[in-house]
Order: structure tokens, then sequence, then C-alpha cells
């Protein structure tokens, strides 16, 4: 690596292409040859989460959900390396990454998502995140229905808006896979697996109503309750010695923490999760930022893309007010906040403030601000 003694330029070094992060990319691109700003991610492609139920479905291709990172390094004046990040030394301001070679920094900032939390013991199964890599594990899924002779029995475990979106567009994926097949295979047996006693225990009452209905519609069958302690061979298992037969499982539970910032040295949660202050800034180390489902807010908000969207412009000032010397600003997450379930039947649910409404008018509206997202990232 250069010499940082020579090389007075400071370095921003942006860990993970989350949502956060590509917003700082565009923000940053005017600073210019006062700082060096490289952007370090395991993939040139960075999905934007609020499309991914769309891509199942089969609305959208990969290139109309994903940012190509590195075309928008190059158009914003920043350095893009394809490479995995394993370790922080904190004392030294260098990280490690996954082919043993460290890069130093002057700030450093985290938006690298999470990982897949299954329950102890338990293994198996295709994990939606990293959603970086789902399209390929989502191939997995394609194969088996078109080898699958008899009918297809598949769990989505997890019912937060990320299991239900899952569960509807995987309906719509395998059923139309199946039908063009051609083969009368007795079709896909789809089961919504949850923890809790009910859906979506943050949401309005009526926004529960609305996606209960929609289930029973797309013959979908719910198992509120069911607290998966085992995965044995084929069937899954519940706390409470319920059993349900499966040829595979889809796990879309609560997100956990990469297992190598225990490693680092820096402030985190009782889960892992890297704690910030409001202005997004480590509280054991200055020069570090966290953003997206990494961080741990002060005020805590559900790991969602959402979140990360409005921390982006934040982030970005926050860097730059560090780097110049002055007092951050003060990230305000929001605390109601608009939620959009896709049905991926032409119809979409939105709810925020204890109301809630479907319709088709509301998929068009979601398709025009997702896609309006992805513009201000693309040529």
């Amino acid at each position: 690596m250069a010499d940082r003694g020579v090389d007075r330029r400071k370095r921003v070094v942006l860990l993970g292409g989350g949502h956060a992060h590509v917003e700082v990319v565009r923000r940053l691109q005017g600073q210019g040859a006062r700082v060096e700003i490289i952007l370090v991610s395991p993939s040139r492609y960075a999905p934007y989460s609020g499309m991914l139920p769309g891509y199942i479905a089969g609305r959208y291709t990969f290139e109309d959900f994903n940012i190509d990172l590195q075309a928008l390094c190059q158009r914003s004046n920043t350095t893009f390396h394809e490479g995995m990040a394993i370790g922080i030394d904190p004392e030294t301001h260098r990280v490690r990454l996954a082919d043993d070679t460290w890069l130093d920094y002057d700030v450093l900032s985290l938006d690298i998502g999470s990982t897949p939390s299954l329950p102890d013991g338990v293994s198996g199964g295709v994990a939606v995140k990293p959603i970086a890599s789902f399209t390929a594990r989502l191939d997995q899924l394609d194969h088996l229905a078109h080898k699958s002779e008899n009918r297809l029995r598949l769990a989505v475990v997890g019912q937060g808006i990320a299991g239900i979106e899952v569960a509807f567009a995987l309906r719509k994926r395998l059923d139309e896979l199946i039908s063009r097949d051609g083969r009368a295979n007795g079709g896909v047996e789809l089961h919504l697996v949850g923890r809790g006693p009910r859906l979506l225990p943050e949401r309005s009452e009526h926004a529960r109503k609305l996606v209960s209905e929609a289930l029973l519609d797309q013959d979908i069958a719910h198992h509120p309750g069911f607290d998966v302690v085992a995965l044995e061979g084929k069937t899954l298992v519940a706390a409470d010695g319920r059993r349900l037969a499966v040829d595979e499982v889809v796990w879309t539970t609560s997100s956990g923490a990469p297992a190598w910032l225990r490693q680092t040295g820096l402030a985190l949660d009782a889960d892992g999760f890297v704690r910030v202050d409001a202005g997004l800034r480590s509280l054991s180390h200055p020069e570090i930022f966290a953003a997206g489902d990494v961080a741990a807010l002060e005020d805590p908000r559900p790991k969602a893309g959402v979140f990360a969207v409005r921390a982006g412009p934040v982030l970005a000032e926050n860097i730059r007010r560090t780097l110049c010397g002055k007092s951050l600003m003060r990230y305000r997450p929001q605390r109601a906040w608009l939620v959009l379930i896709s049905l991926a039947n032409g119809r979409t649910i939105a709810d925020k403030w204890g109301l809630a409404a479907s319709g088709r008018w509301i998929t068009i509206w979601k398709h025009w601000t997702d896609s309006r997202f992805l513009r201000r990232f693309v040529k």
C-alpha cells in the first residue's frame, strides 16, 4: 500500500456497497485532490433491496435492480476495490482484506449489511441474506422446481415483511416456472412459518388483515408460533413438537452481525453490531462510521433498507465534516415509516400511522419511486 506519510491526501475507505454508501460515493465525488475515496465491496453489483421481491417474481431483470458499483465509482472519482473485509485494526487505522492485504484509512465507514441468523444448531436451506449473492441461490430453487417430479413443498421461515414478500414472490415465480415446463406435478405447496403468534407484529391490524386475506387467496399456508429448533432432513421441527415436511427451506429470519467485528475492539451491542452516536460515528473510535444493518443506533430501528437510504446523505455530510474538523450533524431516523408490501399479484399494501390500503395504484407508485432511486446511480 502507499506510504501514508508521503501521500498527504486524506483517505476515506468505505467498506460495503450498501444503500448508504452508494449515496456517499455520489455526494463526495467533488472532494477532488484533497481526498482519496476507496469503496470496497465483495461484489461489483449492489442490489436495491426494495426491488428484490419484484426480481424474484420476474418483474425485474438483474440489471433492473442492481447498481454497478464499479461504473458508479468511475463516474464519481472513487476507486473501486472488489474484495471482502475480514478485519479492522483501529489502532493502526488499517483494514484487512480476505486476500490478506491491508488498506490504510484516515476515515473508515462500514455499510456491510448483515448475515443470516439461523436458530442455534440449525444449518441448511437457502438464506435470502446477503442479498448480493441471493440471485445465485435463487437458481437453486428454480433447479429444484425443474427437477421435482412431485408436488414441491417449500417453507419460508420468517413472518415479517421480508418473509411475506418472499413467499408471495416465490408463489408467482415457481408457479409460472412449472406452468412453462408443462408438467402436471402437483405444483408448489408453500408455507409461511413464524416464531411469533401473529404476522407483522410492528404493523397495523388492518395491514395484518390484508396480508392474511392475500395468503388465503394465493394458497400460502401460515404457521404462527412455529419456533424452529431443528431441520431434520426434510422436516422442520418446532419447539412445541410440531413437524412440517418440506423439500427446501428459505430463511428470512432476523439479521446477525458479521462475526469478525467482535475481534476489532469496536464498541458493539449485544448482537455484535457497531454502536454509533447520533452522527453515525462509532462510540469507541471517532474516525469510524457505520450505517445500515451493521449499525446499532442510539434509538434502535428495524434492519431495513429505508433507514440506510435516509442515512446516506447524513453519513456523506459527516464524513465531509470530519475531514474538515467540523462538528457533526444529527441523523434522525423516522419514527413512523411507510411500509410497502408487494403481493406479487399486481397489488401492493401500504401501511403507515396505523392505516393500510391495498391496490394496483400502489404498485405503480412503488415502481416509480424505486426506479427513481436507482436512476441516481446510473447514467
